[in-house]
């Protein structure tokens, strides 16, 4: 299904198109192991979805791929040195920036010496010992080598959807929009914000997945301006829409175009 998504979204007809995975592509913390530090796992993740990743990286897709919490460490590796954290779009109106979406959540507040801390005390299973900071990799592989994540998922529970549409229904220019309401929203504001003051940038926009949760919300400026949140969910897990009886799994994307914003919960397609 994913290839043919792809081969698609590549065949628009009179568009250049940009994709751009937001991140967590290959899932290396919950598939290494302490007993295989020196293991190229995004290699063995790669040859798992094989198709998927040929048609990602196609050039005709123009591609850009970022880093996301659970596949950060690829940065240490030459094949994806050019992978980015963060991505800006300066072009079209308006401007935004595209993100991963986990340097908003609380802990990112903190010094990098005090996160390292708390991730190496609350790693599963991990007890409190002197180790050095700078060994918390190796200790975290060795308190993820053996947990089982099959039961859990980021999401206890169906993400909550708006109501859904047909793309073919008339679709109202403010469908399903959260008004200052959401995780991330201020957060997001307010690095925009920063960026356009010390960059002399005019981002009205983010982007992010890391809540797999699909939503957009828009908060009104001090100077009467809107500026959006698009969160661009997940595809894993599962959702529910209002009206439905039970949940569906997750295949959301978002499409930007000139100065129209877009989720699509994609219906499933057969091989």
């Amino acid at each position: 299904m994913h290839q043919r998504l792809l081969r698609a979204l590549q065949n628009v007809a009179n568009v250049r198109l940009v994709a751009a995975p937001l991140g967590d592509l290959f899932d290396l913390w919950r598939e290494s192991s302490g007993l295989d530090t020196q293991g190229d796992i995004a290699a063995r993740i790669k040859l798992d979805h094989d198709s998927l990743i040929r048609a990602l990286f196609d050039s005709d897709l123009n591609t850009q791929f970022l880093l996301g919490n659970h596949d950060f460490d690829l940065y240490r590796r030459p094949n994806y040195s050019a992978w980015a954290r963060r991505y800006y779009f300066p072009r079209g109106a308006p401007q935004g920036l595209l993100l991963h979406g986990d340097i908003f959540d609380w802990i990112e507040r903190f010094p990098d010496g005090i996160q390292d801390l708390l991730v190496f005390l609350f790693s599963p299973h991990a007890k409190a010992t002197q180790y050095a900071l700078g060994k918390m990799r190796d200790k975290i592989r060795l308190a993820h080598a053996g947990a089982r994540y099959s039961a859990f998922l980021q999401n206890a529970k169906p993400a909550p959807l708006g109501a859904l549409r047909r793309v073919d229904e008339n679709i109202p220019s403010r469908w399903n929009v959260q008004q200052d309401a959401g995780l991330f929203l201020n957060a997001a504001y307010d690095c925009c914000r920063k960026a356009n003051r010390d960059y002399q940038m005019n981002l009205k926009v983010a982007v992010i997945g890391h809540t797999h949760h699909a939503r957009i919300a828009v908060k009104e400026t001090p100077d009467g301006q809107l500026f959006t949140l698009i969160d661009c969910g997940a595809w894993i897990e599962e959702c529910i829409a209002d009206g439905d009886e039970g949940p569906s799994p997750n295949a959301q994307i978002a499409a930007l175009g000139a100065n129209e914003a877009r989720i699509y919960q994609l219906s499933p397609l057969s091989d």
